[in-house]
């Protein structure tokens, strides 16, 4: 189902721009915040915001990469994968 930014906000308490990022992050986990930011279509600065208040919401978690500490990887977490799922 597509909702529109308004719509997401109303039923699942999100805007759209963070329904795109959840979205994405269902699709697969990003590597860094310019992978995200690349399949979201926006510039990282925008990507970080958004995830920044997805990470303070539960619904993302960011963990440092094993192979290179300078990377983050996200990824939903529980709580998000079942606000997708609604």
């Amino acid at each position: 189902m597509r909702l529109s930014g308004r719509a997401a906000e109303e039923a699942l308490g999100v805007n759209g721009a963070q329904l795109v990022v959840l979205q994405k992050l269902g699709e697969s986990s990003a590597d860094s915040l310019a992978e995200l930011a690349s399949r979201t279509h926006t510039d990282p600065s925008s990507a970080s915001v958004v995830v920044s208040r997805l990470v303070a919401r539960g619904l993302v978690a960011r963990e440092a990469s094993p192979e290179d500490a300078r990377r983050v990887t996200i990824a939903l977490t529980s709580a998000g994968r079942a606000l997708l799922r609604r």
